[in-house]
Formats: structure tokens, C-alpha cells, sequence
């Protein structure tokens, strides 16, 4: 099963028309059925910038001149933000096409595709199959039925646009642009918020079905046990099926008792908690060996400013005046 894993950072160079056809059957596990590529030297050179933790990999593309390719599926769900130039591709029966400032979803997987992009730059994201699915369906990674199919690969709308922007914004240059701040757990949480926006921006299959039994009351037992779970596992990559999992309901059910009998979510509690620890850690902390950044990482909290914003409302005072003592 495919699990997050620290930034792999890569960057490549290439010039040479077959040697940017080799990159890239390598880089995206294809074979090109058709490649032609219209590349003047003056143009410059085909970089590639990755950044990939397992679940999700994001992208920086330059490809110059014209180049127009086909080959077969990838297992992937790619979508693309447009930096420079134009875009136009086929997966299956779904036509892509973006220009400088537009969005598209490229592929998704276990059909052929078709690509022509001109002077093209790009950020891409390459988001797993299955995070995608465990998201849309609310099942935990590996147990829901694959794939999600999207029925357009333009967005819904242009807020849904700019959020879909916003978020990988934030995931680049927030999340994964240092070692440190990319931990599992904040790897984890940015696969799912991810995956989720991009469902949220672009149609496609999904069940909103409840169980009937979801509705149904429980004794504050079980709530009991689930606390214990989120308390144990604090620490990790949790998410609300995984506690579901863990006390044997549904993920609406545990939605429901928590709301019922403590009037907020799962993962607020599980939010409280994390930042109960990293306040704890921080009044124990070595000021000169510890740092904010990094004792907020540990326990989730990706952004150091947004961090701190939570630290005071919640205690009053800075974490860095927590930390100096």
C-alpha cells in the first residue's frame, strides 16, 4: 500500500528532443506511442522540478517549443496550472485545454492520452488513486473502489478555481518547502486536503450515501474509546476513518456522537489535543535547542503563523514567549 514518505526533491535539465522523450517516460512510468517535438535551441532547455512524499508529488514543468506526444495510461490523477503558454491534451473521452492562468485536470488513470502543449510552464500536481478514492469516499486508503472517475476536466467554477490555486499555493510553498516542516503527519493532512479540493473543483462519481444506522444514537462508551484511540495516536496521521475503523462505526457516526455529546468534531479534538502537546512541549523545551517551527511541525501545525495565531487565542500569549520562558 502507498504510504507518505519525506520530500524526495529531484530537478532535471534536458535539450535533446529524445532525451526529454526518455525523461519523461521514465518520470511518469509510460511508453510514448507517438512523440513529435518541435524544439528550437533558442527556446532553452526542458526543466523538471519535483517534489514528491509518496501520496502526492507536486510539480514545476518547463517544456519549450512545440511538442505534441500520445502514450497509455497513468496512474495518476494529474491536474495543471497553467504558468506560460497553452495546453491542450485528451484522457479517454475528456478533452483538457488551458492557457496562461487556467486550471485543468490532464489525466487520470487507466486511459490513453494525447498532449500538445506550446512553450509550455506548469505546476502540476500528481495526486495517488487511492488517496483520491479513501477521500471521496470516506473509507480508509485501500479499502475504497478504485477510481474515481471525473466526468470534466475544467472546473466547476472560478472560485472553485482559485481555491484549487490557493490550496497548492499553500501545500508548495507552506508545507513542502523545507524538510522540517514536512513531516508525516503534515504530509498526510496535505494529501487529504488536497485530494479533496480537487474533488471539490472538478466533477466527478462519488457516493454521498449514509448508512442507516449512521443516524443512530450511541452510549458515551464508545465515545470514551474513541478519545483513547485519537489520545494514543495523537502523534500520527489519523484521520476520521481511521478512527471510525478503530471503534468499528461509521465515519458519520463518529461525526455525530462527538457533536452530540461534546458539541465539536473529531478532528477539532484531535486539533485541541495536538496544540494541548505542542504547549506542553514547548514550556519544557530547551529554547536554544528547540525551536517554534519545529515543535509545531511535530504535532501537525504546517504554518508557523497560523500556528501562533491558534496559540494565543487559546493561551494568550505567543508560542515564542511560551518558549523563551
Amino acid at each position: 500500500m502507498p504510504q507518505a514518505h519525506p520530500p524526495i526533491r529531484s530537478r532535471v535539465v534536458q535539450s535533446c528532443p529524445e532525451d526529454i522523450r526518455a525523461f519523461l517516460e521514465h518520470a511518469y512510468g509510460i511508453k510514448m506511442r507517438r512523440w513529435d517535438a518541435s524544439i528550437d535551441p533558442a527556446d532553452g532547455p526542458m526543466t523538471h522540478v519535483r517534489t514528491d512524499v509518496g501520496l502526492l508529488a507536486l510539480e514545476e514543468i518547463r517544456l519549450p517549443g512545440v511538442i505534441e506526444c500520445g502514450f497509455g495510461p497513468v496512474n495518476k490523477v494529474i491536474g495543471g496550472w497553467i504558468n506560460h503558454g497553452k495546453l491542450v491534451g485528451r484522457n479517454g473521452d475528456l478533452n483538457s485545454s488551458a492557457g496562461a492562468g487556467e486550471v485543468t485536470l490532464i489525466s487520470q488513470p487507466g486511459l490513453a492520452n494525447s498532449v500538445r502543449v506550446e512553450d509550455l510552464r506548469l505546476t502540476s500536481v500528481l495526486l495517488d488513486p487511492v488517496l483520491v478514492a479513501s477521500v471521496a469516499t470516506g473509507l480508509p486508503i485501500g479499502q475504497s473502489s478504485l477510481p474515481v472517475r471525473f466526468g470534466s476536466f475544467q472546473p466547476f467554477s472560478t472560485s472553485a478555481e482559485r481555491l484549487w490555486k490557493r490550496t497548492v499555493n499553500f501545500i508548495k510553498n507552506d508545507v513542502l518547502a523545507t524538510d522540517a516542516a514536512a513531516t508525516s503527519l503534515v504530509v498526510g493532512h496535505a494529501g487529504r486536503l488536497l485530494a479533496a479540493v480537487t474533488l471539490e473543483t472538478f466533477p466527478h462519481t462519488k457516493n454521498d450515501g449514509a448508512a442507516p444506522h449512521d443516524r443512530t444514537d450511541h452510549h458515551p462508551s464508545l465515545l470514551r474509546r474513541a478519545i483513547e484511540y485519537i489520545e494514543a495516536n495523537a502523534d500520527k496521521d489519523i484521520s476520521l476513518h481511521d478512527i471510525a475503523e478503530a471503534v468499528h462505526v461509521t465515519p458519520r457516526a463518529v461525526q455525530y456522537m462527538f457533536r452530540r455529546h461534546l458539541e465539536l468534531t473529531p478532528m477539532q479534538y484531535l486539533r485541541e489535543l495536538r496544540m494541548r502537546h505542542a504547549h506542553e512541549e514547548l514550556l519544557a523545551a530547551d529554547r536554544l535547542r528547540e525551536t517554534v517551527g519545529a515543535i509545531a511541525a511535530r504535532w501537525g501545525f504546517a504554518h508557523t503563523g497560523r500556528f501562533a495565531v491558534q496559540y494565543r487565542q487559546t493561551y494568550g500569549q505567543s508560542p515564542h514567549q511560551t518558549l523563551r520562558g
